[in-house]
């Protein structure tokens, strides 16, 4: 809430967004709320009836891209912040927000039993300094040997992808994870599903787990990268 502040410049739309106050908003904002809040909460839920109703409220196909550019780099940075434990340090007029931490987490529909992929794996920003700045920032992610390998890596994005239900996505990344989840998979699974669970002792089950702190600085990374590029391409595939 505080991003959407400052990003805003008005608290008033913050707040109503905090109380799930809708019909306090234009109707503007509130087709972008509801974009944002269904993209980040249930993102398979995204369907081509959200974007239109966006599109309806005077949004063009780049202003919707661009939203759903925003919308997905923001589920990056929270979930960085919820698992780092990183907290603002300046003054705000909006109230502390304080997480309901006994809330579950919205069921994940089941992969479809059909073995026909979708596309949504695929998609990718058409815009040329957004494509470039996220397909740079994510093949540093993937593809850096240290301070973890690759198989690490491609194995954190992919638990990140199931979790997103983007099944092309996880695909793309390899083979699914067997048996019970490692202290990795498990992390990845955890600030996947439920950020706002994440706690200090998280962290220190990677340190037991020999994992170095710039080490889990790119788990971290790597989990809350992959949550957003699945929010991006189930996104633009709604379009």
């Amino acid at each position: 809430m505080e991003f959407l502040r400052v990003a805003s410049g008005a608290a008033a739309t913050s707040l109503a967004v905090l109380e799930g106050d809708e019909d306090s908003l234009s109707p503007r904002a509130r087709a972008l709320a509801r974009l944002a809040t269904t993209l980040t909460a249930q993102p398979w839920a995204v369907t081509s009836e959200t974007v239109r109703d966006a599109v309806r409220q005077g949004l063009d196909a780049d202003h919707v891209e661009s939203a759903i550019g925003v919308i997905a780099m923001f589920n990056y940075f929270t979930r960085v912040a919820d698992a780092s434990g990183i907290e603002f340090d300046y003054e705000s007029p909006l109230p502390a927000f304080e997480p309901d931490r006994g809330q579950k987490a919205v069921a994940r529909p089941d992969r479809p039993a059909s073995d026909v992929r979708t596309a949504a794996g695929q998609r990718r920003p058409s815009a040329g300094p957004l494509r470039t700045a996220w397909e740079t920032w994510r093949a540093y992610l993937l593809d850096t040997d240290e301070p973890i390998g690759r198989d690490e890596r491609r194995l954190l994005a992919r638990v990140a992808a199931e979790e997103t239900t983007d099944w092309t996505g996880a695909e793309e990344l390899g083979p699914a994870a067997s048996g019970p989840d490692s202290p990795l998979t498990a992390f990845a699974r955890k600030l996947s599903r439920e950020p706002w669970c994440m706690q200090a002792g998280d962290l220190e089950g990677l340190r037991i787990a020999g994992y170095s702190e710039p080490a889990i600085l790119h788990v971290i990374s790597v989990v809350a990268h992959q949550n957003a590029t699945s929010r991006l391409a189930l996104g633009l595939a709604a379009r």
